[in-house]
Order: C-alpha cells, then sequence, then structure tokens
C-alpha cells in the first residue's frame, strides 16, 4: 500500500501527531527536492531557464547568439529604438526562434513619431517575431542623440507625454504589452498607463529604480517589473525591498545590454535577496515573460 493510499485518520489514530507531520513534511521536501534537481540539473545544458526582457542586440553576431543560447537564454527580446534599428533587429529575430522584437521610438527620439511611423509599426507587427511594443515612456534627465552623444536636455514633455500615448494605443490596437521606460520623477508613467488602460493588453517598466510604493502601484495595476544587471549590483533606496516583496509572478529580467548571457548574473543577485536560487528565479522569471509576450 503506497503512502498517498492511507486515509489521514490512519496516521492521526497511529502517529503522534508531532513526529508524524514532522516526519512527513521532512517526506514530501526531500521528494519536491530531488525532482527539482533533476529538472533544474546543470548536466543538461539542452534545458533553457533564462530569459532577457530588454536588450538591445542590433545585428548581434551568430557566435555571440550561440553564446546567449548556450548560457540557458531561452527568450530574449530585442528593443527598436527608431526605425532604421527595428529593421535591423527584425533581420535578427527572423533568423534565431530564442530572439523577438519589441518596435516603438524611443523616448529621446519622441519627436520623430509621426503617422507614417505608427503604420510602419503596423505593417510591421504583422510579422509574428513582433511580441511588445517598446521601450517607449518618458525621460527628463536627459537624452542620447542618434551618434550616442549625451545631452543633457531633453525633448519637450508634451511631446514625450503625446508619443507615449500613441505607443501604448498601439500596443492596446495590436493587444501587444509595452514595455515602458521610465526616467521622470515619482509615478507619472504610470499616471499615463493606468488613464491609457495599458494593462488590458500588457505593461512592463524596464529597469525597474524605484522604490516599494511604486512596485506596489504596479502590482495594483498588474504591471511587470523588469529587473535589470545594473540596478541589482548598486541598488538605489528602497529597490531591494521593492524586489523582496514584489510577487514573483510580476517579475522579469533584463541586462538593457548586448550581452544577454549576463542576466544569469542578475538572477543570482535577485536569488539572494529572495533566498532562492538563480535557476529557480529564471525559470519564473521566463515563464512571466513567455506569458506577457504570448510565446
Amino acid at each position: 500500500m503506497k503512502l498517498l493510499d492511507y486515509p489521514l485518520s490512519y496516521f492521526v489514530n497511529n502517529t503522534p501527531h508531532s513526529q508524524h507531520f514532522k516526519w512527513l513534511t521532512s517526506t514530501i521536501r526531500m521528494r519536491l527536492t530531488q525532482e527539482l534537481h533533476k529538472l533544474l540539473d546543470p548536466i543538461h545544458p539542452s534545458i533553457k531557464l533564462y530569459s532577457e526582457s530588454h536588450c538591445h542586440l542590433g545585428d548581434m553576431s551568430p557566435e555571440d547568439v550561440a553564446r546567449a543560447e548556450d548560457a540557458g537564454l531561452a527568450l530574449m527580446v530585442t528593443m527598436g529604438l527608431d526605425e532604421a534599428s527595428t529593421d535591423t533587429a527584425l533581420k535578427l529575430a527572423k533568423s534565431r526562434r530564442s530572439i523577438r522584437l519589441s518596435l516603438a521610438v524611443h523616448p529621446w527620439y519622441s519627436d520623430e513619431f509621426n503617422e507614417e511611423t505608427r503604420k510602419t509599426f503596423l505593417r510591421l507587427a504583422e510579422n509574428p517575431e513582433v511580441v511588445a511594443i517598446g521601450e517607449t515612456g518618458l525621460d527628463y534627465t536627459g537624452r542620447m542623440s542618434h551618434q550616442w552623444v549625451r545631452d543633457e536636455k531633453y525633448l519637450d514633455k508634451e511631446i514625450q507625454r503625446a508619443t507615449f500615448r500613441a505607443h501604448i494605443g498601439l500596443a492596446r490596437e495590436l493587444r501587444l504589452p509595452v514595455i515602458v521606460h521610465d526616467r521622470a520623477p515619482g509615478q507619472e508613467a504610470l499616471d499615463l498607463l493606468e488613464e491609457e488602460e495599458a494593462a488590458k493588453s500588457g505593461a512592463m517598466i524596464h529597469g525597474f529604480a524605484k522604490d516599494r510604493a511604486y512596485a506596489r502601484r504596479c502590482e495594483k495595476l498588474g504591471i511587470h517589473l523588469s529587473l535589470g544587471l545594473r540596478t541589482l549590483q548598486a541598488p538605489p533606496p528602497g529597490f531591494e525591498e521593492a524586489v523582496k516583496n514584489t510577487p514573483l509572478r510580476l517579475l522579469v529580467t533584463e541586462t538593457d545590454s548586448n550581452k544577454p548571457w549576463e542576466v544569469v548574473k542578475a538572477c543570482e543577485i535577485i536569488g539572494r535577496m529572495r533566498n532562492l536560487t538563480a535557476e529557480v528565479v529564471g525559470s519564473a522569471a521566463t515563464e512571466n515573460l513567455r506569458r506577457l509576450t504570448k510565446q
């Protein structure tokens, strides 16, 4: 007779409660641990646990793509910053099943978004490789030129807000999640997301770097938080508390770089914060990203 064939009354009547439940919970814990180790055993490199919710792969070489996949990356979402970078990223996404694309005009270039851009994105979104709209949002800290030169002056706030709203509307029309770049003080970006009902098609704050109050509001709205390696390595005040207390189902991981294999380091840091293994964090984040992007 197997353990699960016995009725609960058997244990209640035949085993001292404290000893039995200690033995039972220990047995269950040991069995679950054994099965988890089988699943996550590092000797099986074909099992890909990790994901990159926000990267800039450009025309990444096949060797670097292979390096990322060998490190355990199952899904990488690369960003378009403008129309030119989007074309390059789409070609890469078409070449590898592990890479998918998000469309947008970055907040730095909000004044370049117009009706023709919108029509172009609608056309590009017909490609199955396109899984999100972003990165879009607000940046009141300055901007980078297309030549990657830093300018401390940022674009007019009203232009940024209008372009942000237009991207959210596009995401809702296409039923795609929106990936948000938030470098504005307070919760203005969340105000706009809530007003535009962005969560109906899904939303994610990329490079989350704010506090527990911001994270709580995201939780209430059903918005995902993407945790980046740079912020995890040098966390601002209130950040670690937010990471520890936000439900795991709302967390995804990123590097915001062209080195997606480093997302494993991000999972290790999150794991230490939450008393979990990097594998458990990576697996959960990947499941969350797949659900968000319908992959």
